[in-house]
């Protein structure tokens, strides 16, 4: 498993894996609810928005997958390559990605890119977003975090002062 997320009141959980598969679960009980099926290699990470309505997942096969919590796919956003971490707005409006050295912002209804951000000179390794969904922070190889602006898709900061890669925000 390379990737969880826990819905906002903390009745389920998602699950990522290098066995392609998205899992969710009922937390609870500990049952398995549903397996959704789509990745064609590993799924390198997960996100649910706050009311637990869409799931997002991301691979090495180079996609962004949306699902229902029913596993239904809604969306494939496809990518150039491996993309390494996916976050969600609490809406679920917008869907974050890293790819490469960037960082990808898409709308979530018709899968259009929004914009590339790109300042990290490593590869972004995770990407989340704010609680009220104003933020992005994303890690990299560079031993950085960068925190943009979800409104004007611009550099916030940038946080330094790690020794090694950072992978996770």
């Amino acid at each position: 498993v390379l990737g969880v997320a826990v819905t906002g009141d903390g009745t389920r959980a998602v699950s990522g894996s290098v066995d392609g598969t998205v899992r969710v679960w009922d937390v609870v009980s500990g049952s398995q609810i549903v397996k959704c099926e789509g990745h064609t290699d590993w799924v390198m990470g997960v996100a649910v928005t706050g009311n637990g309505s869409l799931v997002a997942s991301c691979g090495r096969d180079g996609s962004v997958r949306l699902w229902t919590m029913s596993g239904k796919e809604v969306r494939r956003i496809a990518h150039k390559g491996e993309v390494m971490g996916v976050a969600l707005t609490p809406d679920g409006g917008r869907v974050v990605s890293c790819q490469g050295k960037q960082v990808l912002v898409w709308d979530a209804t018709s899968g259009q890119n929004i914009k590339a951000l790109s300042k990290h000179s490593g590869v972004v390794r995770g990407v989340a977003v704010s609680g009220k969904g104003d933020k992005i922070a994303s890690c990299s190889q560079d031993m950085s975090v960068i925190v943009w602006d979800m409104k004007s898709l611009t550099l916030e900061r940038t946080l330094e002062g790690h020794s090694g890669v950072v992978r996770g925000v």
